[in-house]
């Protein structure tokens, strides 16, 4: 019995250890850093893909403003396309404000669940306003669709 109680002993600290082991090399481990394809997104999601970036720059911020990359990021004299990732024009701050502002109109107004720029849920895009201007088109009017005549009067107060 004693030979048992031994040998048992021995089986569970030699499983005892492999699991330790086990354990403690899971632990050290940890997930390899994401390559991110772009750097310095503060309100992009920063595992865009490549094609939905294009789409939102030049399918949206290029047509809805009429402008070419350079207008927000910094190009160097000599250099083949601008320094995406410097934040040295101040206009793309003002474009992340801006994008800040078209994600809250169209969760808090428009109820679109999980707003994200680019998304064709969008109600209010930079269009909307810019019309493919630089600033916000201030001139246009809005067309009347439907008439709906006079607000009713309030309803009488409660006693």
């Amino acid at each position: 019995m004693k030979k048992l109680l031994l040998q048992l002993n021995k089986q569970l600290m030699v499983i005892t250890a492999m699991v330790i082991v086990v354990v403690i090399g899971v632990a050290g481990t940890t997930a390899p850093p994401q390559n991110h394809l772009y750097k310095n997104l503060k309100i992009l999601p920063q595992d865009i893909s490549r094609e939905a970036m294009h789409d939102i720059m030049e399918g949206q911020f290029a047509d809805a403003m009429g402008i070419k990359c350079d207008y927000c990021h910094v190009k160097e004299p000599g250099a083949d396309h601008p320094d995406f990732a410097s934040d040295a024009n101040p206009k793309k701050d003002i474009a992340r404000a801006m994008m800040t502002m078209v994600l809250q109109l169209n969760k808090e107004n428009f109820k679109v669940q999980k707003p994200l720029i680019g998304d064709s849920l969008m109600v209010v895009t930079c269009y909307t306003c810019h019309h493919g201007g630089t600033f916000p088109d201030t001139k246009s009017k809005i067309p009347v669709v439907h008439e709906f005549g006079p607000p009713p009067p309030p309803a009488p107060p409660k006693q």
